[in-house]
């Protein structure tokens, strides 16, 4: 067994131990994840339809809470337009011919956005209340599209070794749950302590408040949550380039935010993906400029040890990608910052972004000329 599998195991033995600390449930207006669902025109079987147009389309929600998942339809009583109607299974029974249609609370040309929709679920210990929020988008005859999110979270004061925080914990995957860790961060939950500069963590099996580290034990539906201060936490160095003024890593072990010192920093052991880095300069003028990475892949991926230093290879330099879109008898151009592993990389001076910069056109005989400006966005 591996160092960090032991460690690991340790943290998870002392965390059952801990008493639970509960949490209180809220709903938003505004969603606190998303998640794209794939959408078809065919009914689905065995599921009971309410009378409906020609023009439905059906989705299936997916989630841990019931192994048959949550039929979706939503339908207009239109000729045009996107879909203000939905029906959606909110007990679970297959029978959307029962449930009562649900009106958009915001059309636009394009989309349609609905409240909130509370949906049961049959837990061990009764039911448990889920509040799940609808987008309908449509741009095209074929093109069609349905965002989830989630409408609630559950939030309270967590007792960290003598330290009272307020602990919100998040389903950021949208799938009903609340304890979903993953090596895509794309599949993990979330949790945020109020006053945290890191802002919402991507959940882990560890937990940093302040200087110190505690291994969490968080319930599926996010009622309570189990935190225990973590002994002698393996620790491995990291290093990057000099000029890196911030670097954010995410993994099994949790989310962490680092500003390192002549380019090493530590973590514990485990396996991490970069998830942002920051690298600020001054020109010569004194004004401030940052580079801000986003948009990572599996290639990012990297394992600290206690034995030897990770090496991360980020930061400069920085590749300009032109891609030109052929349409309607024209070309858009699109203009990106990409990074060495491929991450979408945003130029900032001071607080705000510079003038964008201009793209000019020539024919090979110079019979054609033409200066456009790039649009952010």
């Amino acid at each position: 067994m591996s160092l960090a599998a032991s460690v690991a195991m340790a943290f998870t033995t002392a965390v059952f131990a801990q008493p639970e600390q509960w949490l209180q449930y809220h709903t938003s207006s505004e969603g606190r994840g998303f998640r794209w669902l794939e959408l078809t025109t065919e009914a689905p079987a065995g599921v009971a339809l309410p009378p409906v147009s020609g023009q439905a389309w059906f989705a299936h929600w997916q989630t841990p809470l019931d192994p048959q998942g949550r039929w979706i339809c939503f339908d207009r009583t239109r000729r045009s337009g996107p879909h203000h109607r939905v029906f959606i299974d909110r007990s679970g029974d297959r029978r959307l011919a029962e449930e009562p249609p649900l009106d958009a609370a915001r059309v636009d040309q394009y989309s349609a956005s609905f409240d909130p929709v509370r949906l049961v679920f049959q837990g061990e210990d009764g039911p448990i209340i889920y509040h799940l929020a609808l987008r309908f988008m449509r741009y095209g005859e074929g093109d069609a599209r349905a965002l989830v999110q989630s409408a609630c979270y559950y939030a309270g004061n967590v007792n960290f070794a003598g330290q009272q925080r307020v602990v919100t914990l998040i389903d950021a995957n949208v799938n009903g749950t609340f304890n979903d860790q993953a090596p895509n961060p794309a599949d993990c939950d979330a949790i945020r302590l109020h006053g945290d500069p890191a802002g919402q963590r991507i959940l882990g099996r560890l937990l940093e408040v302040g200087d110190q580290f505690f291994a969490l034990e968080v319930a599926q539906d996010g009622a309570f949550l189990k935190v225990q201060l973590a002994q002698e936490v393996a620790l491995g160095t990291v290093r990057v380039p000099d000029a890196l003024s911030e670097i954010i890593a995410v993994g099994g072990p949790g989310h962490f935010l680092r500003q390192p010192v002549n380019g090493e920093f530590k973590l514990p052991v485990g396996q991490y993906r970069v998830h942002g880095w920051h690298m600020n300069r001054k020109d010569d003028q004194g004004a401030d400029w940052t580079l801000r990475a986003s948009g990572f892949g599996e290639f990012a991926s990297f394992e600290v040890t206690a034995e030897q230093p990770a090496a991360i290879d980020v930061g400069e330099p920085l590749l300009a990608a032109l891609t030109v879109t052929e349409n309607r008898g024209g070309a858009a151009f699109d203009l990106q910052l990409k990074g060495r592993l491929g991450e979408t990389v945003q130029l900032l001076k001071g607080d705000a972004r510079p003038r964008p910069p201009r793209l000019h056109l020539a024919s090979a005989g110079g019979s054609f000329r033409a200066a456009h400006t790039f649009e952010y966005g």
